[in-house]
């Protein structure tokens, strides 16, 4: 008889599956093999795959999130280059390539019409958005404005960097965000 697994620990078998082959041919079984349980539990579980891939979604983002703030200062930046700096430098290390490969299966299944993939990085987008905001140095006057150009340029720049344009992607955050 299989173990009964909670929803917490289901998620997180699926999300280290997911970091280690991506979500564009994540379907029930491989997903339910990784959690070490069988497609109907998932289905108990969350309803429909489109829940299933909706939670790990948001679980994912959020273990992202979490991530990203025990690694760096937990402290406003000092400026707004020292700010955007360390985020595209963190994003670019070992720990964090996985997330930007499972973000850019998000964004594709959500180009191609998947609509819970568009609702998550809906949801996923504003979390960072908030997130980042946090982050900035104290008294910017337009902290949404300047948190949205921030994560357009911080997505952007992943994009140069997975077609292997970091030096572009380099320039335009220095000619944006100089020292």
């Amino acid at each position: 008889m299989k173990k009964s697994h909670t929803k917490q620990e289901l998620l997180e078998a699926m999300a280290r599956h997911a970091l280690k082959h991506g979500l564009n041919s994540a379907s029930l079984r491989p997903l339910a093999k990784a959690a070490g349980t069988s497609d109907r539990m998932l289905i108990y579980h969350f309803g429909a795959k489109e829940g299933l891939i909706r939670e790990l979604l948001l679980f994912l983002a959020n273990d992202l999130a979490i991530r990203l703030d025990g690694a760096l200062p937990a402290r406003r930046a000092k400026n707004r280059h020292e700010c955007i700096s360390e985020i595209v430098a963190l994003l670019r290390t070992g720990p964090f390539l996985p997330y930007m490969r499972v973000w850019f299966d998000i964004v594709s299944s959500a180009a191609q019409g998947g609509r819970d993939h568009v609702q998550a990085g809906s949801v996923m987008m504003s979390g960072f958005h908030a997130w980042l905001k946090e982050r900035l140095p104290q008294g910017e006057e337009q902290p949404d404005a300047l948190a949205s150009s921030m994560l357009t340029l911080v997505e952007g720049m992943a994009v140069m960097d997975m077609v292997g344009q970091t030096d572009m992607a380099d320039l335009a955050m220095e000619t944006l965000f100089p020292k």
